[in-house]
């Protein structure tokens, strides 16, 4: 899906590196930055096997959406954003999310890929369950989809 030249995603499959580098590609941005996150092996001293990312897909697509643009708007509106995350089982080392920005100069690109990344963390429903080496499976409590003031 393009947005103002973000192209905003929520998969089941691989995420792809090649790919996103390929889609922010661009001769007026002299700057790419580029996040990727893994599936990691560890978390609060239990062994991780994979993760399961639950999502509500048309929420999560709207979400990023509105993060892309207010990032666009807000750092440099002539960025262009690949913005993926995984969907469903992902095993350790593995991308659970990417995002990838090219951007007139490197302030701007660094600083739009990390508000992105906090930006979801706080506004995109995104559930997350670790499986673990001895069987066991654990959601993780997430951050309030509410804004700040609203919590009390």
């Amino acid at each position: 899906m393009i947005l103002h030249t973000a192209i905003v995603k929520a998969e089941e499959e691989k995420i792809s590196l090649e790919k996103a580098k390929e889609l922010i590609l661009s001769q007026k941005n002299g700057a790419e930055s580029i996040f990727v996150g893994r599936v990691r092996d560890e978390n609060s001293g239990k062994k991780v096997i994979a993760v399961t990312y639950d999502i509500h897909e048309q929420a999560v697509i709207k979400s990023f959406q509105s993060i892309c643009n207010d990032a666009k708007n807000k750092f440099d509106k002539s960025a262009n954003i690949f913005l993926e995350h995984a969907k469903g089982y992902v095993p350790v080392g593995e991308i659970s999310i990417l995002i990838a920005v090219s951007s007139g100069h490197r302030d701007e690109a660094f600083k739009i890929c990390r508000y992105i990344l906090e930006e979801i963390k706080h506004k995109s429903p995104i559930w997350k369950k670790e499986h673990y080496t001895e069987g066991n499976e654990e959601w993780l409590p997430g951050h309030s989809l509410r804004p700040k003031e609203e919590i009390k």
